[in-house]
C-alpha cells in the first residue's frame, strides 16, 4: 500500500486487519467486515443473516444482553450493526484507550454468542416489527418490488429481512448452525481508522481472534441473471411509487467510475436531468432520482419518483424523453464537469468522517483486496469524456428493457410506458 498510514496484516487464520492512523484523532473506528450476506442465503434461509445482526449484541456464555449495554456504555463506546446483500458488519465508536475493552466484546460476541430461545423470541417480535415498518415505507417497498421484478427468484430479488413464515421459523439451533458454518475467519475483515497503531492492534487481534479456526466451506455465489418483469402492487394510498431497473455494473468493473457520474448527471443531484424536468420544470413529484446500484458480479441502474398516479403516464413519457436524449445527444463538457466536480467533492467530504474512512478501508478489502486511494479514484473521475458518457447510455438506458414496479392505486392497464 502507498499510503503509509494505512496498513495490512494477515493472521494465521486467513483474519484480515487493515489499520489507518489518523494523527490528529482521538477516537477508533472499528468494523468487523464479514463477507456474507442475504444473497447467500437459500430460499428456506432468507431472512437468517439479519436476524445474527439483531442477536450479535443479545448474549453470550459470559455477558447477558444487559452486560453488553453497560460495558459500552461505561465507557462511552456506541455499537452496532447491519446487514447488506453481500456482507454483514458489525461495528463500533470509542475513545482510543478502550481499545481492549471493545476487542473483548467484539470476540466474546462473535465466538461465544449463544442465541438463547428465550432472547430469540423476544427479538422476533421486533424483527416483524421492522418488517412491518419496511412494507408501510413506500420507499423502500418499491425498491423490494423492483428487485423481485429485476433479478426474479434469485436471491437477489429477496428482501434482507426475509419474510413471515421464515422469520418465525427459525430457532436456536437454526441460527447457531449457519453461524458457525458461514462466519468463518477467511470471510472476516477487521478495519480500525483512528487513532491505532498498526503492530499494536496485529498483537492483540492475534490473541483475540488468531485460534479461531475455519471451518473449511465455501459459498458458491451464482451470478443471476435479469428477468425485467414488470410488477403491479395494488395498495389504497396518495401516490404511485415507481421504480425502474435497468442493465447496471459489478464493483470490479472498469466501468464502475462512468457509471457514478452518469447517475449523478441523470439523478443524482437537484440539477440533474430528471430532477430538473420531472419535479423543477413540470411539477410531477416532489421525490425523483436514480442511483447506481454495484454488487461483487452484477449491477442495477436504478430511476425512482413518486407521484400522482393521473401523472405517472406523462412522468414516464419524460423519462423516456430524458433517457433518449442522453442516449442520443453527446453530452456538453460543462455539464460533465459539473458532474465530476460534485462526485469528487461528495468523496473529500466523506474522508472528514473517522468512520466513512473505517467503512471505505472495510468494503474495499472485502469487495477488492487492497485499498484504493483517493487520488485513483479521482484520477478515474477526470479521464471520463462524453462519449464515455454516451457510449454507457446506449448500453444501458433503454427505457424498453428496464423492470419496473409500481406500488399504489395503478394497475397495468392505467400505464402506457
Amino acid at each position: 500500500m502507498t499510503n503509509l498510514s494505512i496498513h495490512k496484516s494477515i493472521l494465521g487464520n486467513a483474519i484480515r486487519v487493515v489499520t489507518k492512523n489518523i494523527p490528529h484523532a482521538q477516537t477508533i473506528s472499528m468494523g468487523v467486515w464479514v463477507n456474507v450476506g442475504a444473497r447467500d442465503e437459500s430460499a428456506d434461509e432468507n431472512g437468517l443473516s439479519h436476524f445474527i445482526e439483531h442477536m450479535i449484541f443479545k448474549g453470550t456464555a459470559s455477558r447477558t444482553a444487559y452486560q453488553i449495554a453497560k460495558e459500552l456504555d461505561a465507557i462511552g463506546g456506541q455499537a452496532n450493526a447491519f446487514t447488506a446483500m453481500e456482507h454483514s458488519c458489525f461495528y463500533a465508536r470509542f475513545y482510543h484507550t478502550h481499545l481492549d475493552t471493545i476487542i473483548s466484546i467484539l470476540f466474546d460476541i462473535l465466538l461465544s454468542s449463544t442465541f438463547d430461545p428465550i432472547e430469540i423470541d423476544r427479538e422476533r417480535q421486533v424483527i416483524l416489527q421492522e418488517l412491518r415498518m419496511m412494507e408501510d415505507d413506500p420507499d423502500d417497498y418499491a425498491n423490494y418490488l423492483l428487485g423481485k421484478a429485476y433479478w426474479g427468484n434469485h436471491s437477489m430479488g429477496r428482501s434482507i429481512l426475509g419474510d413471515r413464515e421464515r422469520i418465525e421459523s427459525f430457532d436456536s439451533k437454526t441460527i447457531l448452525a449457519y453461524f458457525r458454518e458461514r462466519y468463518s475467519p477467511d470471510k472476516i475483515v477487521i478495519a480500525l481508522a483512528g487513532k491505532v497503531d498498526h503492530d499494536s492492534v496485529v498483537e492483540r487481534m492475534e490473541k483475540a481472534f488468531g485460534k479461531v479456526r475455519n471451518q473449511g466451506n465455501t459459498i458458491k455465489r451464482k451470478k443471476p441473471v435479469p428477468i425485467s418483469e414488470k410488477i403491479f402492487h395494488y395498495r389504497d394510498q396518495e401516490q404511485v411509487q415507481v421504480c425502474l431497473g435497468g442493465k447496471g455494473y459489478p464493483l470490479k468493473a472498469t466501468e464502475k467510475y462512468i457509471f457514478t457520474i452518469l447517475n449523478i448527471i441523470l439523478g443524482g443531484n437537484m440539477s440533474s436531468l430528471l430532477f430538473q424536468e420531472i419535479r423543477e420544470r413540470n411539477a410531477l413529484a416532489y421525490s425523483v432520482y436514480s442511483s447506481p446500484l454495484m454488487f461483487s458480479d452484477c449491477g442495477m441502474q436504478n430511476i425512482y419518483m413518486g407521484l400522482e398516479p393521473s401523472k405517472v403516464n406523462e412522468a414516464l413519457r419524460l423519462v423516456r424523453q430524458t433517457l433518449d436524449n442522453i442516449i442520443h445527444k453527446e453530452l456538453a463538457e460543462s455539464t460533465l464537469l459539473e458532474a465530476k466536480e460534485y462526485a469528487k467533492a461528495t468523496i473529500q467530504l466523506s474522508e472528514e468522517s473517522i468512520n466513512n474512512q473505517m467503512v471505505r478501508l472495510g468494503q474495499n478489502e472485502l469487495f477488492y483486496g487492497r485499498y484504493i486511494p483517493i487520488y485513483e479514484i479521482l484520477k478515474n473521475i477526470e479521464c471520463i469524456t462524453p462519449a464515455d458518457i454516451q457510449s454507457m447510455a446506449q448500453d444501458i438506458l433503454h427505457m424498453d428493457k428496464m423492470a419496473m414496479a409500481f406500488l399504489g392505486p395503478i394497475d397495468e392497464d392505467s400505464v402506457t410506458v
